[in-house]
């Protein structure tokens, strides 16, 4: 009797144990965590560029769209709609929001500070995160928000430089700017660098100020050829979001326009001096990466960019009559059109 129970407890036991064997090698894989970003730019154009660098990046660190990531895009322009975007993310509890310009920074900022846990911001693209308010300091910044400085403000004054030596002896530049009271941090900081550089230059920079977007369609015809000699672009993303106006009238008007990236020259400014957008956005991925495994932002330090580049368009040259100095172009990272035989 006693020989039959042990029988039947061991066959109980191993009929119970393939049950628990077999359920486990048929239960369904836990799904994959799925990476909810959102993405926050004022306007498109170079930062269009700086994204999908960014997606890349991220997709090389194993980060899949429609697998394990999930990107809510936002392009927009107004201070309204960069608060609204920003407190969408925030409700919506995202893992992380990278953002372009330092008004969606500052949005983003602010939305992530009305959270108990805030949300990790990582930048591509700003002037001064610390004059911003993001930011407590470079090497490590002490809040929730860290990422890559642009230079787009410092760069300024090489834009004067690099006019004055496409035309000598200029005495007059155009800059249209984002509106001082607008309290823009990295359109105040390029005026005045613009305007201490021109002054050191004996060159008189005019300022055409800007409050809306839809007010650059009415101040880009004010900027003509028998008012100034050139025209400079500095870190302001309001001016940006329309710098084609800009860029069409200056080739009107047969203005050199030195602007700040590739992707301006690409569209037909004359020349351009600043960071490569796409290593910009890459470099703000695998901070974005570190985060996503457990850094803390307040504990990265603060980027600048690992590529600059120097662009001429010689198409726009010859639509404005200007031959551009040979040794300029052989130091340009990238020509755009082709130079005459």
């Amino acid at each position: 009797m006693k020989k039959n129970i042990a029988i039947f407890t061991a066959l109980l036991l191993i009929t119970i144990g393939t049950a628990w064997w077999m359920r486990y090698r048929t239960a369904p894989a836990s799904a994959p965590k799925i990476y909810r970003i959102g993405i926050l730019s004022r306007g498109k154009g170079s930062y269009e560029v700086a994204v999908k660098g960014f997606q890349e990046r991220l997709r090389e660190f194993g980060y899949v769209e429609g697998q394990n990531v999930a990107y809510d895009i936002r392009y927009v322009s107004t201070p309204e709609e960069l608060d609204k975007a920003a407190n969408d993310f925030a409700a919506a509890g995202v893992d992380l929001i990278n953002t372009y310009s330092t008004p969606a920074t500052q949005a983003a900022f602010k939305a992530t500070q009305q959270i108990q846990n805030p949300i990790p911001v990582v930048f591509a693209s700003i002037a001064d995160p610390i004059a911003a308010g993001v930011v407590n300091g470079i090497q490590e910044s002490g809040t929730n928000a860290t990422g890559v400085i642009s230079l787009s403000t410092e760069l300024t004054a090489k834009r004067i430089e690099f006019l004055a030596r496409i035309v000598p002896g200029i005495k007059r530049i155009a800059m249209p700017r984002t509106a001082e009271e607008l309290n823009d941090v990295a359109a105040n900081k390029s005026a005045a660098i613009g305007v201490q550089a021109a002054k050191d230059a004996g060159i008189e920079l005019t300022l055409f100020p800007v409050h809306t977007k839809e007010e650059n369609a009415s101040t880009s015809p004010k900027i003509t050829g028998r008012k100034v000699q050139g025209m400079i672009v500095g870190g302001d993303s309001l001016i940006w979001s329309s710098l084609d106006l800009y860029i069409k009238q200056a080739i009107k008007e047969k203005i050199p326009f030195s602007a700040f990236d590739t992707d301006q020259v690409k569209r037909g400014a004359l020349i351009g001096f600043g960071p490569d957008y796409a290593v910009m956005g890459q470099q703000a991925a695998t901070i974005s990466h570190q985060i996503l495994q457990g850094k803390k932002p307040g504990e990265i330090p603060i980027e600048t960019p690992r590529k600059l580049l120097l662009s001429v368009n010689l198409d726009t040259a010859r639509a404005i009559g200007i031959t551009l100095d040979p040794q300029l172009i052989k130091e340009a990272d990238v020509v755009i059109g082709k130079q005459e035989e």
